[in-house]
């Protein structure tokens, strides 16, 4: 038989490779997986019969999504299209096309119901989570060949948002869409400072003694009930989401905003739930 003997592919007799993934029944070529669900992962628990099944049925969702009325569309590396009037949702984790992203697999909606989405029912969704990633790295300068802190010392915030939805779905229960194509940066003086918004409605509504300042500033977030009540949107608060905010970062705290922003809206829309 040989050492390096290549299996013919289960579903369609074609070649595979070392790398191939395995079911029940033998190995499935890279074509043939190509036809599955990206969500799906439990090849070891899989027949021949049931990923027959599969592509059968992506074929039909193929129909389906190709006849959608997708009024929103969001995120850049992930993608989900929505169409609020039947009630249903397609999305792709990935986008890009290549080791690094630098060139698109898609450019218009056509692109991405071509890559072969599963189309999903709002009802079917059981949980939706937000989940925000961060990584964080202190700045330095360089001072006589050495690397030193600022004083104060500044940081550098890494922001990554993803949907984590989990769903009754025949072949797959979880799926995860990264909606920012590279993570949102925010240079912030000092490390990131979280507030207590209640407490700080009470103190400057209400001016009830006894609660500790930070620093002696006025530091809140920016979606508290304070800051709707005493800042115009156009003007900078001290602290938003945390961070402090500067004519040099507060962009980029705007653009944390509006994935933030975007990730609530996706999560109103299919679940009816304001996060």
């Amino acid at each position: 038989m040989g050492l390096f003997h290549k299996e013919p592919c289960c579903l369609c007799g074609g070649k595979t490779g070392l790398l191939d993934k395995k079911c029940m029944d033998g190995k499935v070529c890279k074509e043939c997986r190509s036809k599955t669900s990206p969500w799906f992962d439990d090849w070891k628990n899989a027949s021949k019969l049931t990923l027959e099944t599969q592509i059968a049925m992506r074929t039909a969702d193929l129909a389906l999504a190709k006849m959608g009325n997708y009024n929103k569309v969001f995120g850049e590396f992930g993608v989900i299209l929505i169409d609020e009037q039947k009630r249903k949702f397609i999305a792709f984790p990935d986008t890009s096309k290549g080791l690094f992203g630098s060139q698109r697999k898609v450019k218009s909606l056509n692109d991405v119901i071509d890559l072969g989405p599963d189309v999903i029912d709002f009802d079917a969704v059981q949980d939706f989570e937000i989940d925000i990633t961060e990584t964080s790295r202190e700045e330095k300068r360089t001072e006589n060949g050495q690397q030193v802190s600022y004083i104060p010392p500044r940081f550098v915030y890494m922001e990554t948002f993803t949907l984590r939805l989990k769903q009754d779905h025949t072949f797959f229960k979880s799926m995860s869409i990264q909606l920012n194509d590279g993570a949102v940066q925010i240079h912030n003086e000092g490390r990131r400072v979280w507030t207590d918004p209640g407490r700080k409605l009470a103190a400057n509504l209400l001016g009830l003694p006894g609660l500790v300042k930070e620093e002696q500033e006025a530091v809140f977030d920016n979606e508290s009930l304070l800051h709707a009540f005493l800042r115009s949107d156009n003007e900078m608060p001290d602290f938003s989401y945390g961070f402090k905010c500067t004519p040099l970062n507060w962009e980029e705290i705007r653009r944390y905003h509006y994935y933030l922003a975007m990730a609530r809206e996706i999560q109103r829309i299919i679940t009816g739930k304001e996060a």
